[in-house]
């Protein structure tokens, strides 16, 4: 049976509650769904104190992934709004961001849903399960991140968790539930997608208990503060800001924008968009792929076209045809310099679109790493620099966050905050 920290003696009192500086370094709320190659969370902390944001400050993530920047933004009193092209991640960003939660009535479904999963799951080879992800999500590729005892298991859960008609308590077990499912699986990243049949694994059911309880201590913590922000989540890409947000608005923007890598990040994040019925084919994964910013190839279309603007940027150019020498005579990587134009131009529609939406004097950070393509250096944080003083932006400068070595090449690559001023 589930133990929450209270009825074991280890809740806090309000005096020697933990301060929100501690609660954000600690990773409360962040941890509830870790995504890859999300930053610090004490990054923002920092930039919030260095540029000084007052209280209901508007803070704006255009690339939100799993809300780190949101979450961090709200324990210090920050307002935020966040873009994701990705329907899972603005459900997650949304669910991490909503305390509000009546932690009682919380207990009482959690017990609810795991006396009946007890009940149901040993004959759950007998049980008519419905129409679901089971059926939706590609036969090869759901064998690949689940086995089939698991599938009827967490299959089994969802049914359960669906019932629950507290609309935030469900969305809440939703996540926990797709977090399980995901710590359960093949799947391990890498930071590509790889599958390992045999890797030895908690029992999924443990997994989502240590999910709920985590998410009840982090709230118990939480809900002790009462000066935190709101977030806004928004399912569009950030290309399109300017349909949901007022000129001269915003306050801050700090992101750790796509890298043009060639990571594909609907692939890694397939099972859950099938779980959580955000997808029912792949033209519906299609559909989404088509609104990201292309830093892989997967990401490019027969329509793409933002490589139209970039044409007046030399050094753009320049990367891209060398790219394109590197590869010209291969039967792989037709496609890579068209990716290189592809990603550029996107960040530049980006940098463009939300210019005129922040206040005067206000601040754009991008945590963004130069890369290697197929040998060829792209000295990303450069190239990003020019094409803001293109479009207005002053006092333009880089500052070196981290050093980190390319995957494919021995080369020491720098990860670097962008620093762009209105």
């Amino acid at each position: 049976m589930l133990r929450f920290a209270q009825e074991n003696g280890h809740a806090r009192s309000t005096l020697f509650a933990p301060t929100v500086s501690e609660l954000n370094s600690q990773g409360s709320v962040h941890r509830w769904y870790n995504y890859l190659e999300e930053f610090p969370y004490q990054l923002i902390e920092d930039k919030i104190k260095a540029y000084q944001l007052p209280p209901q400050a508007l803070v704006v993530e255009p690339f939100a992934g799993s809300g780190t920047t949101l979450v961090s933004a709200n324990f210090f009193g920050c307002n935020a709004v966040g873009f994701d092209a990705n329907p899972l991640m603005t459900f997650i960003s949304q669910v991490k961001t909503t305390w509000q939660i009546d932690l009682k009535q919380y207990k009482e479904i959690v017990y609810q849903i795991s006396q009946e999963f007890i009940a149901q799951i040993a004959e759950v080879d007998n049980l008519s399960l419905g129409q679901g992800f089971l059926d939706y999500m590609p036969k090869k590729e759901l064998n690949q991140w689940l086995s089939p005892g698991l599938q009827k298991e967490v299959f089994l859960l969802k049914t359960i968790i669906d019932k629950v008609e507290n609309q935030t308590i469900r969305h809440t077990l939703r996540l926990a539930l797709a977090k399980a499912c995901f710590d359960g699986s093949y799947v391990a990243l890498c930071p590509g997608t790889t599958f390992y049949p045999f890797r030895e694994k908690e029992e999924f059911w443990d997994l989502f208990a240590q999910k709920v309880m985590q998410i009840h201590d982090d709230l118990s913590q939480v809900q002790q503060h009462n000066h935190y922000g709101y977030s806004k989540l928004i399912n569009d890409t950030c290309l399109n800001a300017k349909a949901y947000l007022e000129p001269n608005s915003v306050d801050f923007i700090i992101t750790s924008p796509p890298y043009p890598n060639d990571l594909e990040y609907t692939r890694q994040t397939r099972l859950e968009l099938y779980l959580l019925d955000f997808v029912k084919n792949m033209n519906d994964v299609q559909q989404i792929k088509r609104q990201m910013v292309k830093g892989s190839t997967k990401l490019i279309f027969k329509e793409s076209n933002s490589a139209e603007f970039i044409k007046g940027f030399a050094e753009v150019v320049k990367v891209s045809d060398h790219v394109y020498e590197q590869t010209k005579d291969k039967n792989w990587g037709f496609d890579y310099p068209r990716m290189v134009r592809e990603y550029f131009g996107d960040m530049y529609i980006c940098m463009r679109e939300f210019y005129d939406l922040l206040k005067p004097d206000a601040h754009f950070l991008l945590v963004v790493g130069d890369q290697t393509v197929k040998g060829v250096y792209i000295p990303v944080c450069d190239l990003l620099i020019q094409m803001a003083e293109s479009l207005g932006y002053r006092d333009c400068r880089k500052e070196l966050f981290r050093m980190r070595r390319s995957t494919g090449h021995d080369i020491p690559l720098p990860e670097e905050i962008v620093i762009l001023k209105k």
